[in-house]
């Protein structure tokens, strides 16, 4: 490529075009004008010598020089970003920035208020945007819209048999699974089987974004066929959900505990041996040499690590 024959400005438009494939949504995505865009695709078709974006019926779909642009163009941008908003020196005191987080609901009660608490002495100028686990998770992580990811390692729940080579990976600790059931739940006792555990009807956290099947997602978080009938988006609210009723919830340990102090609930472990599960800190590559994010990993690692 020829800099000196290409507007840089147009990758902007590049990168908005080829994810949204609508020149309006495009347009809308960058705060431009819907003309403005549609001379942005212009010079980009002849610039390419490729249509780009076709008409399909009533969709606009990607030529195959369209679709090769699509990660490369992304991640160009992203580096570019990076690279400007890099300082040489980082004060913790005195900067200003939102770091948008994906944290499980354990993590969220477990570790979060510790980073709170630091941030709010250490640099009060930096903003969390917290959102909740999804199976665009690490996509988000990829396309640069999430800076970390504080969560389940299961690559089964990912549908991957391996982490992407651009994310980095830092263990943290074991999860276990802990069963929840009414406090009056009329046949489990102190101790369910596992006959009793398949047996039973369940509510389960169906995190939203997730296209694979519900039984499916069970299968691949715990390598058991179980008849749910109650979903929910989270899991902060399940234990309240289960006073009065024959429901087994599975919850992890840390969550279930802090949670059981407060709903009519008593706890049990899960009657079989299920997939190894680990909490982990996810982030991509690209962001190694930042000392912003550094930091705030550092600190996020650190309360996720403590007692």
């Amino acid at each position: 490529m020829q800099l000196n024959r290409f507007d840089l400005n147009l990758l902007i438009a590049l990168d908005a075009l080829v994810h949204e494939k609508n020149v309006t949504r495009a347009a809308e995505r960058v705060f431009v004008s819907q003309p403005a865009m549609s001379a942005a695709l212009q010079k980009l078709r002849e610039f390419f010598d490729d249509q780009l974006l076709v008409r399909v019926g009533r969709d606009m779909q990607l030529t195959p020089r369209g679709l090769s642009l699509v990660e490369p163009v992304r991640e160009a941008l992203l580096r570019i970003q990076a690279t400007l908003g890099t300082q040489p020196s980082f004060d913790p005191g005195t900067v200003q920035r939102t770091f948008t987080l994906i944290v499980s609901a354990d993590a969220l009660l477990r570790v979060m208020p510790t980073v709170f608490r630091r941030l709010a002495h250490e640099a009060p100028g930096i903003r969390c945007h917290v959102e909740h686990f999804s199976e665009t998770t690490l996509s988000r992580l990829e396309y640069g819209d999430a800076d970390l990811f504080l969560g389940l390692n299961s690559l089964r729940l990912f549908g991957l048999r391996a982490f992407p080579e651009s994310l980095r990976i830092v263990d943290l600790r074991p999860v276990r699974w802990l069963c929840a059931v009414s406090n009056d739940h009329p046949t489990v006792g102190e101790s369910i089987t596992e006959q009793q555990y398949l047996a039973l009807p369940h509510v389960f956290g169906w995190p939203s974004g997730h296209t694979i099947p519900l039984e499916e997602l069970v299968r691949r978080l715990l390598s058991a066929d179980l008849d749910v009938r109650a979903t929910t988006q989270g899991l902060l609210e399940i234990p309240f959900m289960l006073a009065g009723t024959e429901l087994v919830a599975t919850l992890p340990e840390h969550l279930a505990k802090t949670l059981a102090k407060l709903a009519p609930v008593k706890l049990m472990p899960v009657p079989f041996e299920t997939p190894d599960t680990r909490e982990v800190v996810i982030w991509h590559k690209r962001n190694e040499p930042d000392p912003g994010h550094a930091w705030l990993r550092e600190v996020l690692i650190a309360a996720a690590q403590s007692p």
